[in-house]
């Protein structure tokens, strides 16, 4: 049936055909150029490279590997068609008698042959990554790397690809043919079920989770171990089917039969791989909903509260056993039949023993109920639980839905397994979240989703290690050979506990103990930072004052851990808590080797601090370099004191966030209210003071930003219809939003200043405990007479919004004695249907035109910002605000929160200042009760409105009006890098003209055939002065962009009662803001002024025109 010799004989000679095939060489050479390339670029040092992509040892061949998967993939197809193909021109009866081989020899020697080829190519791209690794001083060689990947992506790929292009070709008989189905199969499995299934479609291993961690190795090794194995074995399958089907030799039948018998059964063997694939998938969706719903079930039943909890943990391998000695206490107003506990579903209970008698106690999934009691009010019990098992993983983070739960974790091109706990041999990590102890508080539920029951109990910690390992947990550790005990001086919300083999490094300044733990290959940073040891505590010291006295809070603990954890590790954020799982208490969880976090990235950041030095002209000590590097690293990652270049917010829900800020409010105090569930996260975010990204570029995708997409959420939907509804991120910016508008309401009726010294000292006043809201009402009721709750529930339940209208903005140069002062004065309505409130900042500094702006700079703060003013404007009221500052701004910025305005934030730079001598400065706010009529009759006609039209006679591209075709949803706006060819669309952005809404129509510049119109009604006839709106020197948001001194123009046509005129404007020097067209005769029978296209920039924009009456 089958024979060795004939196969490898058949597998000699078509390899030498293959590789005498010019396809097969032309890849072979594109391929290693290619790599040769990509390897010179990521991984060499021809440049800095990224740290990011050197600190894993797996990391070399396993992106070599991913990046030649889909082109592979394609040459396969061709190459095993082909093979087929070319055979039936000599399949003779005279051949058969030469050679006569089996057709089983015959498909299983090309598939070796086509096998043999591409595998010692994948082999020849693995040692051109091993030459790079090996030569390169800052990576680690890992040997096994070159093993592991290229027996899990290369060989199940080519097999199956092979298998299945056999097979293909075999049944349909047109090599053409088979080919573009075989490519649209690769091309659907990339386009629609990208990162879908837990990757189980993907038989290239392109997203297919396979990264390895130095810490905790392979995150899931029998899922990928199972869906490479099912390619593979299904491949070989459909090689037997093959030659069953072929027609190039009659068998006899028992042989044919037996080939076709055995290719069935080999199919149907990796049938049950895709069944088990299929159910390691939907096993934990499953749990989750089962536990979702059972927490619906309990969470209205009244439940005791704990007071203390002493663990005691062994691990074993990869399970733990442990116990909890808990003192609980029913705090409910009834008598208790029945308590019950939360614990991990994979844990087993062994006994429960309340007050020294052994009870009766029944698990169904993570709830352990204990029933036939009698624990009076008040009454305090003992309970003992011992348990022991495994942590199943998917019973963290219930309220995560199934995409966000299943959507990919991106790390360089590379799909990351989440992991949300590790226990296992030679490493564990357990936090709250995957339920490891014995808790009272029931999760996420359905039927009660703002639910939430917090507690601060006193917790102990024995943890019993192996193989020389350390535990990291809360509290100062006693240690006795490999037993770790834990005592935490202050009651904690809650604990967790990593243990491996770590390096400790510690530092006590100002009896706060500052602790890093690493793994002892991830010392990376000793190097770089090598002299900072003699000034490390000034700069922690500095670093620490600055972020508490932005703050105003103090550091409630007694030591700050810095642990690292697995590239794996992954949390998300919450809606009702202000913190990811990154946070413990007392403990931050940073990235293995700092990921791809740039400020991580030590080597990278001393180059581009030399080179910013160099550019401003400085001459640094290396010590002074590696200060900045290291409070650029603490102010950008850990406290936010610096914010973010840039952010499209919006994008990625789940951004990590490894702010130390929930060790100064969330874990250290905390407002339970029953009935206002986000008021305790409400509070977190208006006391956190830390830095935004300077710049959002959600705009220049969407045309709004995605504030702005929220405030037209709230607007349409209720709080409690978009907590239910709305996509997560969307539900998270809402709230912040509301959170931000309450408490800036609040802060604004009784003095900003007041109320937040008020809730600064109530949580200093309150640390390591939790308050009630009636307490925390009753005292703002005593302090300021203010009843807060009637506001509360105005934000959170009304839709209606304010509407702000900047009618006038006057500066001045002002000589104030000797001194020389600037005088802003600002004259805002509120049009809207609500009351609103408006933050208004002055801002100096760097700007888009200096030319660093869009350079990476270390340690650099931000623009001097002067402090941001709060004003609440009334529905229907009108405020002349007045600033007067001693530094001259560059940019004014008015924050209208939540509101209808579109751009929210409006940003407008202060130009040129009026000078003015004498006359008394004006600070502060006052309402304008009559507003004056206007001396002079002007018309404008803005791009909203419907006096503004637009043409083109430019049809879309069959392309763009497909992609168009499958838009789910209607968009009003677009942002500015669509740039489209065939029509005019409207963008949003400050530098345009508007009352409420600031927009403009823009294009990409053409021959003139596109063409905005604005048609005004003119009531009274004579002579006009035009003016046009622009953003500045052409056109261009940035007023420098002008380096090359050319001349730009703009092609106007005016109809006018004395005819039309065609004008070139030269907008190459146009200032913000109206610019002067020209003047013209009109009637009453009106004209209109039309824009086109014509021009030598990309892009032309359509805002306002006005006229103005001589």
């Amino acid at each position: 049936m089958i024979s060795l010799k004939n196969i490898l004989t058949i597998s000699r000679f078509e390899s030498k055909v293959l590789w005498r095939n010019w396809f097969f060489r032309i890849l072979a050479v594109a391929g290693i150029g290619f790599l040769t390339i990509f390897n010179i670029a990521v991984f060499s040092e021809a440049d800095v490279p990224r740290w990011a992509f050197l600190s894993n040892s797996w990391l070399m061949p396993y992106a070599s590997l991913t990046l030649i998967s889909i082109p592979q993939v394609a040459a396969v197809i061709f190459l095993a068609t082909g093979l087929i193909k070319k055979d039936k021109k000599v399949d003779t009866n005279e051949v058969f008698f030469v050679r006569p081989i089996t057709n089983l020899d015959y498909v299983f020697g090309k598939a070796l042959a086509l096998f043999k080829l591409f595998f010692l190519l994948n082999l020849v791209f693995v040692a051109l990554s091993l030459a790079f690794n090996l030569t390169s001083p800052y990576t680690t060689f890992q040997p096994w790397a070159y093993v592991i990947y290229p027996l899990l992506t290369s060989i199940p790929t080519i097999v199956f690809t092979a298998g299945i292009s056999f097979l293909l070709v075999t049944l349909i008989k047109n090599q053409p043919i088979s080919i573009v189905l075989l490519l649209g199969v690769a091309g659907v499995e990339l386009i629609y079920y990208f990162d879908e299934f837990s990757n189980i479609l993907d038989f290239m291993a392109f997203r297919l989770p396979m990264f390895i961690s130095d810490i905790s190795g392979f995150a899931d090794l029998e899922f990928a171990l199972l869906q490479r194995s099912f390619y593979l074995i299904t491949g070989i399958a459909l090689l037997f089917i093959t030659a069953f089907f072929i027609d190039r030799l009659p068998s006899h039948r028992s042989a044919r039969m037996a080939t076709g018998v055995l290719g069935l059964a080999i199919l149907v063997a990796s049938s049950f791989m895709m069944l088990r694939l299929y159910e390691m998938r939907q096993n934990p969706i499953e749990l989750r909903q089962d536990m979702v719903a059972l927490n619906g079930q309990w969470a209205e039943v009244p439940n005791i509260t704990i007071l203390s909890s002493a663990i005691e943990i062994e691990l074993i391998e990869d399970e733990i056993n442990a116990s909890s000695e808990m003192l609980v206490k029913n705090n409910t107003d009834e008598v208790l039949s029945r308590i019950y506990f939360t614990l991990n579903p994979g844990l087993k209970v062994e006994e429960v023993v309340l007050n020294d008698s052994t009870q009766k106690a029944h698990k169904n999934f993570h709830i352990v109920s204990v029933d036939e009691l009698n624990i009076a009010p008040n009454q305090e019990v003992k309970v003992l639980i011992k348990y022991h098992g495994d942590i199943l993983q998917s019973a963290a983070h219930l309220e995560v839905d199934q995409k966000r739960y299943e959507a990919a974790r991106d790390y360089f091109m590379f799909s990351m397994q989440k992991k949300y706990s590790f226990l296992q041999a030679d490493y564990t990590l357990l936090t709250k979240d995957v339920l490891w102890y014995p808790d009272t508080q029931i999760g996420y539920n359905r039927k009660s989703v703002t639910k939430d029951r917090l507690s601060f109990p006193e917790f102990q910690l024995k943890v019993t290690t192996s193989n020389g390992q350390m535990a990291i947990s809360q509290g100062e550790p006693v240690i006795n050979g490999n037993v770790y005990q834990f005592k935490p001086e202050y009651p904690l919300p809650q604990i967790s506990l990593a243990v491996g083999d770590y390096v400790k490094k510690e530092i006590t300044i100002d009896s706060v103990k500052y602790s890093l733990y690493h793994y002892r290959n991830s010392d990376f940073f000793v190097n770089q930072l090598d002299q900072l040891s003699d000034t490390l505590s000034y700069l922690i010291t500095d670093l620490a004052n600055e972020y508490e006295d932005a703050q105003n809070l103090s550091y409630p603990f007694k030591r700050l851990q810095f642990v690292e954890t697995p590239l794996q590790f992954a949390t998300y954020n919450k809606i009702y808590e202000s913190l990811q799982a990154y946070l413990q208490p007392e403990t931050v969880y940073w990235p293995e080797k700092g990921s791809d976090i740039r400020q991580f990235d030590l080597r990278m950041q001393l180059r581009d601090m030399n080179s910013q030095a160099k550019r401003q002209n400085q001459v640094l000590t290396e010590k002074q370099k590696q200060a900045n590097v290291f409070n650029d690293l603490i102010k950008k990652v850990f406290t936010k004191q610096i914010g973010a270049d840039y952010a499209f917010e919006g994008l990625r829900q789940d951004e990590p966030d490894y702010s130390i800020y929930p060790n100064y409010y969330a874990y250290n105090s905390g407002i339970v209210s029953k009935e206002w569930a986000l008021l305790n996260r409400s509070i977190a975010t208006y006391l956190q003071n830390e830095k935004q990204a300077k710049a959002d570029y959600s705009r220049n995708r969407n045309g709004i930003s995605f504030t702005e997409e929220c405030n037209n959420l709230m607007r349409e939907s209720s709080l409690n219809e978009i907590l239910s509804e709305a996509k997560f991120n969307k539900i998270q910016k809402s709230v912040s939003l509301k959170s931000q508008y309450l408490f800036t309401y609040i802060g604004q009726l009784i003095g900003e200043n007041n109320f937040k010294d008020f809730l600064y000292t109530w949580v200093n006043q309150h640390q390591h405990q939790l308050t009630s809201y009636e307490s925390l009402r009753k005292a703002l009721i005593t302090e300021f007479q203010m009843d807060i709750d009637p506001i509360i529930k105005k934000v959170y339940f009304e839709t209606s919004q304010p509407a702000f209208e900047i009618l006038s903005l006057q500066k001045y140069e002002v000589l104030d004695g000797d001194r020389k002062r600037y005088q802003v004065l600002a004259e805002i309505r509120n049009s809207g249907n609500n009351d609103g409130v408006i933050e208004v900042k002055f801002t100096s500094g760097a700007t888009a035109d200096d030319e660093d702006y869009y350079r990476n700079k270390v340690n650099v703060t931000e623009q001097n910002e002067i402090p941001a003013q709060l004003s609440v404007i009334k529905k229907g009221e009108t405020k002349l605000l007045g600033f007067v500052l001693d530094e001259k701004p560059d940019n004014i910025t008015f924050n209208t929160i939540i509101s209808r305005n579109i751009p929210s934030v409006i940003t407008l730079p202060v130009g040129t200042l009026s000078k003015r001598e004498g006359g008394e400065l004006f600070e502060g706010e006052r309402i304008i009760t009559t507003e004056k009529a206007p001396n002079i009759y002007e018309i404008i006609v803005d791009n909203e409105d419907s006096a503004f039209s637009s043409f083109s006679p430019i049809k879309p591209t069959y392309l763009k009006a497909y992609l168009d075709s499958r838009k789910t949803t209607n968009q009003k706006y677009y942002g500015s890098w669509d740039r489209p060819f065939s029509k005019w669309l409207p963008t949003t952005g400050s530098e345009f003209y508007g009352t409420v809404i600031r927009s403009a129509h823009f294009t990409r510049s053409g021959n003139g055939e596109k063409i905005a119109t604005w048609t005004p009604d003119i009531k009274e006839e004579g002579f006009y002065d035009l003016y046009t709106y622009m953003q500045g020197k052409n056109q261009n948001e940035f007023t420098g962009n002008n380096s090359s001194n050319k001349q730009h123009y703009y092609h106007f046509i005016i109809h006018h009662a004395d005819g039309e005129d065609n004008i070139t404007y030269n907008i190459s020097n146009a200032e913000p803001g109206w610019n002067f067209l020209g003047s013209y005769y009109f009637n009453q029978k009106g004209g209109s002024v039309s824009l086109t296209d014509e021009c030598e920039l990309r892009t032309v924009y359509a805002d306002a025109i006005k006229w103005v009456k001589q």
